[in-house]
């Protein structure tokens, strides 16, 4: 974040794409059911790399700033779980980002889908803790709460998504994904949140 930090960039769009889930790995799951889990796994990796690496392409013959691609942000000497993965993340969007642009199927994604929540959740505002700054103190909490509230987030083809959509396009792909016979328990939390976050937004709520 130090790093990112460091570039003065007004605007900066961030690529959602999936990685270590998705559509792809559940239909190479069905297709070979019988496959070692850790071999799929990987070619969904690889699959989903060069998916948003044509996408980080597109984005940048079509818009006029910076495009961020989180899956080539990768430590050197360290083993990162996914989870640590996706707080640097989410920490990106919050700290720096004034779009995010989904790539196609981003609702099977975990990620895809956290993401999603996480940008339509700092429409509610940030944290306030005594000890904790939850923004770039370089930009300033004023200037970070108005482009936190604004991120616009687009589909792959550049239509702008609503909350309304992310909830009805993961109950699409969560009703899909049952019929086939999975779980998918991360992407249930995120329609909860998002089905939350609707409500709270309704009642006018701002922290």
């Amino acid at each position: 974040m130090r790093v990112l930090r460091a570039i003065h960039s007004k605007e900066l769009a961030y690529i959602s794409v999936p990685i270590t889930s998705g559509r792809f790995l559940y239909l190479l799951k069905l297709a070979n059911p019988s496959a070692p889990p850790d071999t799929l796994l990987k070619e969904a990796i690889y699959h989903n790399y060069l998916l948003g690496l044509h996408f980080a392409k597109e984005l940048e013959e079509r818009i006029p700033f910076p495009v961020l691609y989180p899956a080539d942000l990768v430590p050197v000497h360290q083993e990162w779980e996914q989870a640590h993965f996706q707080a640097l993340w989410l920490s990106i969007i919050a700290e720096k980002c004034t779009e995010m642009h989904m790539c196609e199927g981003w609702e099977y994604s975990n990620g895809g889908s956290e993401e999603f929540v996480h940008a339509m959740q700092l429409k509610l505002g940030i944290p306030r803790h005594r000890d904790l700054a939850f923004w770039n103190t370089k930009e300033g909490e004023a200037a970070g709460r108005e482009r936190m509230r604004n991120i616009k987030i687009f589909n792959h083809e550049g239509t702008e998504l609503t909350l309304d959509y992310g909830i009805r396009a993961i109950e699409r792909s969560l009703a899909w994904i049952k019929e086939n016979g999975f779980e998918a328990k991360k992407l249930e939390l995120s329609l909860e949140l998002l089905r939350w976050t609707e409500s709270m937004l309704a009642k006018g709520f701002y922290q």
